[in-house]
């Protein structure tokens, strides 16, 4: 079994061609997920009975399997925000169901999450759209971006956030990576101004994009829950990700919880899950005044096919330790069971 550390993962990842070879790979599974050929659960949440509800204080659980890629597996992580990162995926292969890998996922988890926002750049974007706006600038904002530059011809970014520190950091990042425009911005409301696509990846649970901000022609790609507004979802066509997970998740989700609940919103007003689009049987876009919304809940099926990516990717530079894993010592008397 190969054990991957976080510096592993880092030099796997290394190279210009990262974000462009992951969000082809979580096109495979969302292709594979419309067919009908992948597995996966609901996130699970066990909660630390001292902190009933409280983010920080749980552990949580997404299996998924991808048997056209040849693999398994499940994510497991706690909500801790100490400098020692508690989050694994424990990769299986497919075949014999023998465990291949265990994976350090903090950075990982950046380009897994990311990845679907590629996707659906590609299918739901304008075919026209230069400019991204996007409000937040930590580690799955800039991830994000570099996902939605691997598909589309990005001219220029906006950037906001609340801290000016990490504007500036942000924009020299993504400068020197991307080799574009990066403006910071005063507020959400100038960074999302004129672009076709605009970017939410906050930490979640407090609004920073309010409805009167869309704009004709606009994808609107959130992160995290409760980072619009209910009129912003009932003003624009939704598509998601794991529509099960969106608007039934644990716990639940803003704002599309309090719009189910009211009747307001239900699976009939979603347009169609990406993957059903990504394979042709439900439509993307269809004109350059559609204002769109896309979000992606965690789903397993994205950590297996990221999880066997990254593997293999370590495999083929030499990456990774070694370990012995259920492995029992021969018994020194033929006779013993």
């Amino acid at each position: 079994m190969l054990f991957l550390t976080e510096q592993d993962v880092k030099d796997a990842l290394a190279g210009d061609d990262a974000y462009k070879s992951a969000v082809d790979v979580i096109e495979r599974v969302f292709r594979q997920q419309s067919e009908g050929t992948t597995y996966h659960l609901k996130r699970y949440t066990m909660t630390h009975p001292a902190h009933p509800g409280h983010l920080w204080h749980n552990i949580r659980m997404l299996p998924g399997m991808v048997p056209d890629l040849g693999a398994a597996a499940v994510r497991v992580y706690s909500g801790y925000r100490g400098t020692n990162r508690s989050e694994v995926i424990c990769l299986f292969d497919w075949t014999d169901m023998r465990m291949s890998a265990i994976i350090s996922d903090f950075h990982l988890h950046a380009i897994r999450t990311s990845a679907p926002y590629g996707v659906a750049a590609k299918y739901l974007a304008r075919a026209d759209a230069s400019t991204v706006g996007v409000i937040g600038t930590g580690r799955y904002a800039r991830g994000m971006v570099q996902a939605v530059c691997a598909v589309r011809s990005i001219k220029k970014l906006q950037v906001f956030s609340r801290d000016p520190a990490n504007v500036r950091r942000f924009c020299e990042a993504m400068s020197a990576t991307l080799g574009i425009d990066v403006v910071p911005c005063r507020s959400g409301r100038d960074a999302v101004r004129g672009a076709e696509i605009a970017i939410t990846a906050t930490s979640g649970n407090t609004i920073v994009f309010e409805s009167d901000w869309l704009e004709p022609g606009m994808l609107l790609m959130s992160l995290a829950p409760g980072e619009s507004d209910e009129q912003t979802v009932l003003r624009t066509r939704v598509y998601l990700s794991a529509i099960e997970q969106v608007l039934g998740d644990d716990p639940p989700r803003k704002p599309f919880d309090s719009l189910v609940a009211s009747g307001r919103f239900g699976v009939s007003d979603v347009v169609a899950d990406l993957c059903d689009v990504v394979a042709g049987k439900k439509p993307g876009r269809t004109a350059d005044c559609e204002i769109i919304l896309y979000e992606c809940a965690g789903l397993g099926l994205l950590d297996a096919g990221i999880g066997q990516w990254i593997y293999e990717r370590a495999r083929s530079r030499g990456l990774g330790s070694e370990m012995p894993f259920g492995e029992e010592r021969p018994s020194a008397n033929p006779a013993e069971p």
